[in-house]
């Protein structure tokens, strides 16, 4: 009987640490993508280095032409970009995490603010890699609404 309770103690015990080790990943994840946010908004460079692969590909999906246009760049074009006098403010609404052995994807609906004003919507999906213990950014997939912002 006591072999019994002490295997149904220590299954419970990894389950539980299970869960925390998920949530810290989780939690990893969400503070890169919040860094890519913040990269873009000080237009800082040597944060987009550290969140993202400059080898990895940004793929856009423009729904406000008919039909719609996509199009793809590296990490790396978007440096020359930075270097704007425009001010870029995207906002995340809400973000939907999922971890598998050393890759994550989130799914993020955001708002996007050019000098103030409002530009579009749509979502970002951000494929990431943990290579070496950290979190890093490989993929940007995202589409560019000018309605359905929000959901």
């Amino acid at each position: 009987m006591k072999n019994v309770f002490l295997i149904l103690a220590l299954s419970i015990c990894f389950d539980c640490f299970s869960q925390q080790t998920e949530e810290t990943e989780v939690a990893a994840v969400r503070t890169v993508v919040n860094q890519f946010f913040e990269s873009l908004e000080k237009q800082d460079t040597v944060l987009l280095q550290q969140v993202a692969f400059m080898e990895g590909q940004i793929w856009t999906v423009n729904n406000t032409v008919s039909p719609a246009k996509q199009r793809m760049r590296f990490f790396k074009d978007d440096l020359k970009s930075f270097q704007s006098k425009n001010s870029y403010l995207e906002t995340g609404l809400s973000m939907d995490v999922k971890i598998h052995e050393g890759m994550a994807m989130a799914w993020v609906p955001y708002e996007f603010r050019l000098n103030g004003d409002f530009s579009h919507c749509g979502v970002d999906v951000f494929t990431l890699f943990k290579k070496d213990g950290i979190w890093k950014i490989i993929n940007l997939t995202y589409t560019i609404d000018k309605e359905g912002c929000g959901k």
